[in-house]
């Protein structure tokens, strides 16, 4: 195996900027499709446009891989589409008797050529990167059998993810639908469930207080910021912890089991979660609301309002127009709930209690899944990963 420069056995191709007198959003004849980032990363369907077919031109196949080459998604390797390429795009050009291009693809997904491309990219001299700055890097490079083992192996990890986490979706979904099962359409409300307002629900409602960011430590108790509270689920990615004053304000944010968050202010406004039985310790943020509930299934009103038909509607309705979008606690007691028997509520949330525990199994094989292909990424690119452990 031998350690080489990138540019010794792989070219680069920067893209071609047409004049907009030349692009078309409808295909006509004698022109050919404009790639740009956004299609790589918003839906191959969207934003199509079209340029002027020509000489000058910089094309791509469908399995060519290209390289962002600007801003937010520097580094970031696209493939999949066929068309000319814009200059935020660089295409690279392996010369195959040397280099395998699936072996180069997962090489270029590695994090350490990652961070490598993004610390150029962020120069303040200069906004992205060219050829030339990237061509000295070096990498290891075993014979092509090898080198389509290798290949073979992460591809493999990659499905395995994949999978995992369509698994997950899947039960999402599942969960969605269960709901309207029970409770059908609740905008027609043909079950004519009981009305009522959310304050004639509700036992406690607060939200965090200010100041909390001198309380933060690298341990402690979980502090639970707008960004952690998702639809249903509490993240606990990059979660903040902090060591809690003891005083009346702590005791007024501390979440107990049950409790049901709600993002009131930020950019996601509206995301709901209950507060799992086993959750520990917790305080929340200033932007997170906590409603403690009496007389509806708590895991019944999460779902209540983070359903597009019921609570999510409710909360659009109640900040359209605010020039900085918000909910207080009196919108929030506003909001009409439908109350089915607490029979039904409690069967679906013994459902849902059930179907998560399934997704906490697939979420842990997901991590570990990931952790192999890092493992696996980390080995075949330092050298390390022969062909005796790829067989």
């Amino acid at each position: 195996m031998t350690l080489v420069k990138i540019g010794d056995v792989c070219n680069f191709q920067g893209g071609t900027q047409p004049p907009k007198n030349e692009w078309k959003s409808e295909p006509v004849p004698g022109y050919v499709r404009m790639l740009q980032i956004r299609d790589f990363t918003q839906g191959k369907d969207k934003h199509i446009e079209f340029v002027k077919d020509g000489k000058k031109l910089n094309k791509c196949k469908a399995d060519d891989i290209l390289i962002g080459r600007y801003g937010a998604s520097v580094g970031k390797i696209l493939t999949g589409l066929e068309g000319a390429y814009n200059v935020a795009i660089i295409k690279t050009v392996p010369d195959e008797s040397k280099i395998h291009k699936r072996y180069l693809y997962y090489f270029l997904l590695n994090p350490r050529f990652k961070n490598f491309i993004t610390n150029i990219g962020g120069r303040a001299a200069q906004q992205g990167f060219n050829k030339e700055d990237i061509s000295d890097y070096r990498l290891f490079l075993p014979p092509l059998p090898d080198q389509l083992h290798i290949a073979d192996l992460l591809s493999k990890a990659e499905n395995l993810i994949a999978q995992r986490k369509e698994s997950i979706r899947l039960l999402n979904e599942y969960l969605k639908s269960t709901f309207f099962n029970f409770f059908d359409n609740p905008v027609t409300n043909r079950n004519s469930y009981k009305e009522v307002k959310l304050g004639d629900l509700t036992t406690f409602l607060t939200s965090g207080g200010r100041g909390w960011g001198k309380y933060y430590s690298k341990t402690g108790e979980r502090f639970i910021r707008s960004l952690d509270v998702q639809m249903n689920n509490i993240f606990f990615e990059d979660a903040a912890f902090v060591i809690p004053p003891d005083n009346q304000e702590a005791n007024r944010t501390k979440v107990e089991p049950f409790d049901v968050l709600l993002t009131i202010t930020g950019s996601k406004i509206g995301r709901v979660a209950m507060v799992p039985e086993n959750f520990g310790t917790a305080y929340i943020s200033q932007h997170v609301a906590l409603i403690r509930t009496n007389g509806i299934n708590p895991l019944y009103l999460s779902y209540y309002l983070s359903d597009i038909n019921c609570g999510q509607y409710l909360i659009k309705k109640s900040f359209y127009g605010q020039t900085k979008p918000g909910l207080n606690f009196k919108q929030i007691e506003s909001f009409d709930i439908l109350v089915p028997p607490i029979e039904l509520q409690t069967q679906f949330a013994q459902i849902v209690k059930k179907t998560e525990a399934l997704k906490i199994q697939y979420q842990q094989s997901l991590q570990e899944l990931e952790h192999l292909y890092g493992s696996l990424s980390q080995k075949a690119f330092r050298g390390e990963l022969v062909a005796k452990e790829t067989a």
